[in-house]
């Protein structure tokens, strides 16, 4: 099993996760359009309209009716999905993303309303074209951007891919709000939006239909003998004339850089992603250099810097000075933040157990959250009853889930009725070892509570830790499932590990809460052809009902809508990761054991400091580097902190989520960026002093407001579509000893401890990191927990 375990890393620290930069803040692109006829008091407003990646978008709305009744969606809500279409006055109703949750049942609605179907037996539509034939129903087709038309629709979308939100609801003031995931062509390529089409990308729609308290025939739902809801379909054509269509710009997919170009090499940890890919367009633009990324973890970031083709590394933590062959410099590049973000939407025991003013208000998010380190323990050690298949003797007497956990009601009091049905049990954590996950276990470690807890002493309340958590010795690098508990036997077995898995990154993990993915499996009832249970994924969690958290980036947070919980800090205090909060704890951070490298302190006191801060490094080897491969990455550096701290959603901005660094450490990086291009291309290095150097002066800095980013841009690159290559073995081998880093194989003409380069195919990022993440679902959990294997070889014997 170890080999095996050694040969999924390899896979996992080689394969290049790279993701498109994400644009989540309002900004100026914000549309606000009107309905019209019945619906002509109604307005909604979408967040951003240009420059779309995958992401969501904040659509809000006012003067609309209140759906009902009692809070049900019988009548009066939005439905609303993504379509293609090339004609400026808007899409045909053959060009949209909807249906794909036909089969949801929950909340409950009108017959058809989730369909594509548009006849109704006895209810007519006296607008509609498409009749019943030959037996079968009438059903609006589906025509995909390729031109293919179709009443199947799962060769193009499915419940497990599609968008659409069916039932959007208005609260009783008569506004509303939803944040929709729009989607690219690598994730809907039925509706092929932002590839590059007569070298512009295509745009696409978003579509809202606004339904009232009349079908299709003109009655009155609820009045009388009249049906009691609306049953009708969006796609219905009387319901369709309503529709409001909002013009949808999004940045390429593909073709971001020039095919055949020189690539230079940089990797590093997942905190680095959106930023470097939102600015390598930009440095690229124009025949510039292309800086490739490859997306590892930090332990591998460090092996590679020290190897014989350092390129340009991102990391956390330093590497220790024993394992230093050569100088090493580091620059200070990306500030941002590790957080607990969540999706929790208010679902109380309805009318008649809670007063009218908590359960008329179902269905609306909750955007405020306080944990503690003990309430994150227990999230994070399968401590709440249901977080296992089947009750289990040794969790009896723990409550079944977060919000109904007595300690997390004294902290977050409008849980207490808005979160009975809420089936939050624990937190979709990624499978990949981190510096910042070994922070948060310090964090937890640190207070006595959480410390107390997980060595097994119960909360006040009683609540207990998990038995296979109790005395872990903590920090540890990664979120380990270590109850890997099973119920039911044969084809019907149920194990922890499906139907709660870890996500391949934190990307994903933002990604699935925010469309209500628990990426969990469930058993079918049927074999594989191997003989192994076959497992379908878990329905999503609807809009409306939703109650999951993830352990993620601030960047990831954004770009997906995500609200983030406040953290208890070392001094008392509930604190979100704001801008002037990590910057709160960058200024009280201390020199670690690397010259001028800071070292974030988890468990500051200071009153305004959030505890899970992050500051990443860009480090490399000069003397491992040739003169001009230097230049190359000196001009990367300088372009990072300068216009590349500017916040926007355009290319080549600082993406939402991340802080915009400090004067002083921009200097510190100019600087370092200076060392590089001077030191790099010696025939003879210079041997390796006591400290290593990063370049400049200390990189302190303090809170309050910042200066302007500076307007240095230094140089070119762009968008690598091609992972990286020589990220090296997984971080220690089996036995915990270091394993030595083999250079990738290189070419006569790098022989000379050059930095790599290598063609660039051109591909779109996005579609790279998916593609690959087919190759890691087999891996990633071997990854973090060992213990999943054991499950896996004895499931595999049954």
């Amino acid at each position: 099993m170890k080999y095996l375990r050694l040969l999924l890393a390899a896979l996992l620290a080689l394969a290049a996760l790279l993701v498109a930069a994400p644009s989540q803040a309002e900004t100026g692109s914000a549309v606000t359009v009107s309905g019209t006829g019945a619906f002509s008091s109604l307005k909604v407003t979408v967040s951003q309209t240009t420059d779309l990646i995958n992401q969501t978008v904040r659509v809000t709305w006012t003067g609309g009716q209140p759906t009902g009744p009692s809070g049900n969606f019988a009548t009066d809500y939005l439905q609303i999905m993504q379509c293609w279409g090339d004609d400026p006055a808007g899409p045909k109703r053959e060009q949209c993303q909807y249906g794909g949750l036909a089969a949801q049942g929950s909340p409950v609605a009108g017959a058809w309303t989730r369909l594509r179907q548009v006849s109704y037996g006895t209810l007519k539509d006296g607008l509609e074209t498409i009749k019943p034939a030959d037996g079968k129903q009438a059903v609006v087709p589906f025509t995909s951007v390729s031109g293919v038309t179709t009443t199947s629709t799962g060769e193009f979308f499915t419940a497990g891919t599609t968008n659409e939100v069916p039932l959007a609801k208005t609260r009783l003031d008569g506004g509303g709000e939803v944040d929709f995931e729009v989607q690219t062509a690598l994730e809907a390529d039925g509706l092929g939006c932002g590839t590059v089409v007569n070298g512009a990308p295509r745009g696409c729609w978003l579509v809202i239909v606004p339904r009232g308290d009349r079908e299709v025939d003109g009655t009155e739902v609820g009045v009388g003998d009249n049906r009691p809801q609306l049953d009708s379909s969006p796609l219905s054509q009387t319901n369709w004339n309503n529709h409001i269509s909002v013009p949808l710009k999004f940045q390429p997919v593909g073709d971001s850089c020039p095919l055949g170009a020189a690539e230079r090499q940089t990797s590093g940890d997942e905190f680095l992603s959106e930023a470097v890919l939102r600015w390598q367009p930009t440095l690229c633009a124009g025949g510039g250099t292309v800086y490739g990324f490859t997306q590892v973890p930090d332990g591998v970031a460090r092996q590679t810097v020290v190897s014989d083709n350092p390129g340009l590394a991102f990391m956390t933590d330093p590497v220790p000075q024993d394992q230093v062959t050569k100088p090493l410099v580091y620059a200070p590049i990306a500030l941002s933040g590790l957080s607990i973000a969540f999706i929790t939407e208010r679902q109380s025991a309805g009318e008649g157990v809670v007063p009218p003013e908590v359960w008329q208000r179902d269905g609306e998010q909750i955007t405020e959250m306080n944990l503690n380190p003990r309430l994150v323990a227990k999230l994070l050690t399968q401590s709440y009853v249901l977080s296992l298949p089947t009750r289990q003797d040794y969790l009896k007497g723990n409550p079944d889930s977060l919000t109904l956990d007595p300690e997390f009601l004294r902290l977050n009091p409008d849980f207490k009725d808005s979160g009975r049905l809420m089936s939050a049990v624990d937190a979709l954590v990624p499978t990949v070892d981190m510096d910042a996950t070994t922070m948060l276990w310090n964090w937890i470690k640190a207070d006595k509570d959480a410390s107390d807890f997980v060595n097994g002493v119960p909360d006040p309340d009683g609540m207990k830790v998990n038995p296979s958590f109790r005395g872990t010795s903590l920090p540890v690098s990664n979120f380990p499932r270590s109850d890997l508990t099973c119920a039911g036997t044969g084809l019907l077995a149920s194990c922890a590990l499906d139907l709660r898995p870890l996500a391949n990154d934190m990307h994903e993990a933002g990604r699935a809460i925010s469309r209500g993915d628990t990426l969990g499996k469930a058993p079918t009832g049927f074999a594989t052809p191997t003989g192994a249970p076959e497992l379908k994924a878990v329905d999503r969690e609807p809009q409306g009902q939703r109650s999951l958290l993830a352990v993620v980036d601030t960047p990831t947070a954004e770009r997906y809508g995500l609200p983030t919980a406040k953290l208890r800090n070392s001094s008392g205090a509930f604190v979100a990761p704001t801008d002037s909060a990590m910057l709160a704890a960058v200024a009280a951070a201390k020199p670690g054991a690397v010259k001028d490298v800071l070292h974030l302190d988890p468990t500051t006191t200071a009153a305004d400091a959030y505890p899970l801060t992050n500051l990443a490094y860009a480090a490399t080897a000069p003397s491992a580097l040739d003169k001009q491969a230097g230049a190359d990455y000196a001009a990367f550096l300088k372009y990072a902190v300068g216009n590349g701290q500017k916040p926007g959603i355009e290319a080549g901005t600082l993406p939402a989520g991340y802080v915009p660094l400090p004067e002083a450490m921009r200097a510190q990086t100019v600087a370092a960026a200076d060392t590089i291009a001077a030191q790099s291309g010696q025939t003879t290095p210079p041997p390796p002093s006591g400290d290593q150097t990063s370049g400049a002066g200390a990189g302190g800095a303090s809170g309050g407001d910042l200066p302007p980013a500076s307007d240095g841009s230094g140089g070119t690159g762009g968008v690598g579509g091609t992972p990286g290559t020589g990220a090296g073995p997984p971080p220690n081998a089996p036995g915990g000893a270091p394993l030595a880093v083999k250079a990738p194989p290189t070419s006569t003409a790098d022989q000379q401890n050059v930095a790599q380069t290598r063609p660039t195919p051109g591909s779109p990022v996005g579609f790279v990191r998916y593609l690959l993440v087919i190759l890691l679902a087999a891996g990633a959990v071997a990854v973090a927990s060992g213990p999943a294997l054991t499950r896996l070889s004895k499931r595999m014997g049954r």
